[in-house]
């Protein structure tokens, strides 16, 4: 016996699939939750690069202040210490020169035998400013007293907006920026460094004891030493 389907109303048939609408309206849904999704996983490499900087910051300074406190605990008596006294950039302090003692930051054997070590400030083409190191030798035939000549040099703090020190008087127990070891026999006994990173907000401020013969250059009325 043969039988016809039945014929399904326009009702049913519009029952079995979506109309265009709500396709349109699933798939703006669809962009919406991945759109949030996106933005949640930028903010969270955002955060993770921004805590990366600041370890490596943390890092940096860390290792900076550690090898600087060691080195001036260290120095032996009789250093030469003169700061501040040339004309620098904005934001900068002048060069710290040491003469004598031994060589920080020296990263070959041949820097460990050089006569002084100077720490400048030097502005880039960014207009920011880099911590230097460089490591001095008196020429063979040097055309006045206190003429030396670069060995190596090499930054240390680099991306810097502010860098400052200040020297520790022990007699009149004064601060000074400059300082000049023949207006200033006594030798320093603190020296105080401020500086200020261009990704990092905060001001560093450290204050370094300076292990020098405080007895060295001072004598008494009768022209003896203590």
């Amino acid at each position: 016996m043969f039988t016809h389907p039945k014929a399904t109303s326009s009702r049913a048939a519009r029952t079995c699939g979506f109309t265009l609408l709500e396709v349109l309206a699933a798939m703006a849904l669809i962009m919406i939750v991945i759109g949030g999704v996106y933005g949640i996983c930028g903010a969270a490499v955002e955060l993770g690069r921004s805590m990366s900087e600041t370890r490596v910051v943390e890092t940096r300074v860390t290792n900076f202040v550690s090898v600087w406190r060691d080195y001036f605990e260290n120095l032996p008596p009789g250093i030469r210490l003169s700061a501040g006294l040339e004309k620098t950039g904005q934001g900068a302090a002048g060069a710290l020169l040491i003469e004598g003692g031994p060589m920080p930051f020296a990263w070959h054997p041949l820097l460990r035998q050089a006569d002084a070590v100077e720490f400048r400030a030097e502005q880039g083409s960014d207009g920011r400013l880099a911590f230097v190191v460089r490591h001095l030798q008196k020429p063979e035939r040097p055309r006045q007293a206190e003429e030396y000549a670069v060995l190596a040099q090499m930054p240390l703090l680099e991306g810097l907006e502010e860098l400052r020190w200040q020297i520790f008087e022990p007699v009149d127990e004064k601060w000074f920026s400059a300082w000049d070891p023949k207006k200033q026999p006594e030798p320093p006994l603190f020296v105080r460094m401020r500086f200020r990173l261009a990704e990092d907000p905060r001001h560093h401020e450290h204050t370094f004891w300076v292990a020098n013969d405080l007895q060295h250059g001072r004598v008494d009325q009768g022209g003896r030493r203590p």
